[in-house]
């Protein structure tokens, strides 16, 4: 059996997955133009392989009662000593417009609001945006590209036990560099309580001159477009604030 145009079915299927399988791989090529200065595709590939190799994390499954710092208050929330990072506490939700209406659950409530932040600057008529190599635990990467920065302001006030991260000052209250954009989104309801994020868009002026740590590197958006191809090769968080530029 042949269709109207003379080609048997499995051959029209063939031909429709070759031309898909074309138009995509010609989709990231598009993507993968260089028009970056300071680093191409290239390079930026070979950079999170460099990363990934530099960061190891062992991660074991162990008792609440065996962690260290941590302990269970009067009220059954597991919490920090100190009081920061999150707590786990239990609720009980009732939804009558879910497929079970009332269930109870653990969940994460974080110690205040956190700031995801982007900075971007024009290089030889480039938009290129800042990313980092973020190591978390829980990663199948183990390394994914965040964005500029990712922190929860309230863990670093007052603690000289956690060094401040990179641009931590500056994407607390900007100065030198120019606000773009400021917007408030929530995190996913299910595992996090009530809580969102403050998401900040910065630009970096000509005149000031920014010595980068190893981990981070300029992308040009079609860079970054490229990398979102990749699986899991992008964070959440930096997922999150790209949306902004939409």
């Amino acid at each position: 059996m042949k269709t109207s145009s003379g080609i048997a079915p499995e051959e029209a299927a063939r031909f429709f997955d070759e031309t898909k399988f074309a138009a995509a791989l010609e989709q990231l090529r598009s993507f993968a133009q260089e028009e970056n200065p300071s680093n191409t595709t290239t390079e930026l590939v070979q950079w999170l392989d460099d990363m990934k190799a530099q960061n190891h994390i062992h991660q074991k499954r162990i008792g609440l009662k065996m962690l260290a710092d941590w302990r269970m208050d009067e009220r059954g929330r597991l919490i920090h000593k100190n009081g920061r990072f999150f707590k786990v506490v239990g609720i009980q939700v009732t939804s009558p417009s879910r497929e079970v209406g009332t269930w109870s659950q653990p969940i994460l409530d974080n110690a205040g609001t956190g700031i995801i932040g982007l900075l971007c600057r024009r290089m030889n008529n480039t938009t290129c945006f800042l990313m980092q190599a973020k190591a978390e635990a829980g990663n199948r990467n183990i390394v994914q590209i965040g964005p500029t920065v990712q922190f929860t302001q309230e863990n670093y006030r007052d603690n000289e036990g956690l060094e401040k991260p990179f641009l931590f000052d500056e994407f607390n209250q900007p100065d030198s560099f120019v606000l773009l954009k400021e917007t408030r989104q929530s995190e996913e309801g299910a595992r996090f309580y009530m809580e969102q994020h403050v998401h900040k868009i910065l630009l970096l002026p000509d005149s000031v001159k920014l010595a980068l740590p190893p981990e981070y590197r300029w992308f040009s958006y079609n860079q970054i477009r490229f990398f979102l191809h990749l699986g899991e090769t992008v964070n959440s968080c930096a997922r999150s604030i790209l949306t902004c530029l939409l």
